[in-house]
């Protein structure tokens, strides 16, 4: 948590602070990002600092709650469907509203896995299991494991779709949309449906030897 000093300060430069430690962070690492390089950055004495936050963990922790808070509200509610298509549909919505949330956003990309992993992470699972389980339900997950192995392991999927797509950014490249969708199938054993961009239940002629499935 922030010290009192910080909280007292106008939100816009609340605000100002906390994008320069996002950035810094994102683009160095939440690992070894420097504490003086993001107070320098800042345009704020180290005396200031130590006033506004319990030390570089503090700005960190702080840094990626606001982080988390953002896109729990862009993910919002997973809302329970009745069929394979409002599933989909519903996934793709959710991804444009991501996508476009990162584009006014870039740091956050790079900052999603810590933000949930280090400090939402229940938060983050509890909406990964509800649409889990409707995808259960309805019959578009239809592998046979342990509930809380496939929550976790669909995590372990997002997380790493977001860290190669971060990546793969960083490197002037423009990540493909359908690798996470391939990845999560084939965990699921969803049956042979290549998700393109034209909608994420499309299905495309021969496409699911691409998935590893024969005629």
């Amino acid at each position: 948590m922030p010290l009192p000093r910080f909280t007292r300060l106008p939100a816009n430069e609340q605000r100002r602070i906390l994008d320069v430690a996002q950035r810094i962070f994102a683009e160095d690492g939440v690992e070894t990002a420097s504490y003086n390089q993001i107070i320098a950055a800042a345009g704020i004495s180290k005396s200031s600092a130590y006033n506004y936050f319990d030390g570089r963990e503090d700005l960190l922790y702080t840094a990626l709650d606001d982080v988390a808070a953002r896109l729990a509200e862009v993910l919002g509610t997973w809302r329970e469907v009745a069929d394979d298509a409002e599933f989909w549909s519903q996934l793709k919505t959710i991804e444009q509203r991501l996508r476009a949330h990162i584009e006014t956003h870039p740091a956050d990309l790079a900052l999603i896995d810590p933000a949930f992993l280090l400090r939402e992470q229940g938060a983050f699972m509890s909406w990964i299991a509800d649409f889990v389980a409707n995808g259960i339900a309805i019959g578009i997950i239809t592998v046979e494991t342990d509930r809380n192995l496939l929550v976790a392991a669909t995590a372990a999927v997002l997380r790493a779709v977001d860290g190669w797509g971060a990546a793969e950014m960083k490197a002037g490249r423009t990540p493909d949309p359908d690798q996470a969708w391939i990845l999560l199938r084939n965990l699921w054993g969803t049956p042979p449906v290549r998700p393109n961009r034209t909608g994420p239940t499309a299905r495309v002629a021969g496409d699911h030897r691409r998935l590893g499935h024969r005629d």
